[in-house]
């Protein structure tokens, strides 16, 4: 198994954090507008933290092995999960589709790394 270029990886990272401002500010003001896109808008954040966080492993670590970068994904995925579920327990608000949306971006940023480049 091989990764993509690391170009790749450091492109995914900036979208996410870019997107994560952009959704924060919309968030802000169509709060309450429509049922769809406040559980989008909320939840998005996760997805896009989560999988930025695992986009970034293969630019800051040179030599990963993939095994590696598998388990460093699931560490950071069951990190997140835990912090859902932390939050259920305190004073903060559980939210499910915040755990889906973590579930959803580990989901995709295997489903990139399993798949091989198409070479042209």
């Amino acid at each position: 198994m091989s990764f993509r270029s690391k170009k790749f990886y450091g492109v995914s990272f900036i979208a996410c954090l870019i997107s994560a401002i952009l959704v924060k500010i919309i968030r802000q003001i169509y709060f309450g507008f429509n049922d769809f896109l406040d559980i989008f808008l909320g939840s998005a954040p996760s997805f896009l933290y989560l999988f930025g966080s695992i986009s970034l492993i293969p630019v800051i670590k040179e030599n990963i092995s993939f095994t590696s970068y598998k388990k460093a994904a699931l560490m950071f995925t069951l990190g997140a999960l835990l912090y859902e579920a932390e939050q259920a327990w305190t004073e903060r608000v559980f939210d499910f589709y915040d755990v889906l949306a973590t579930v959803f971006a580990y989901t995709i940023i295997m489903a990139i790394n399993t798949n091989e480049p198409v070479k042209t």
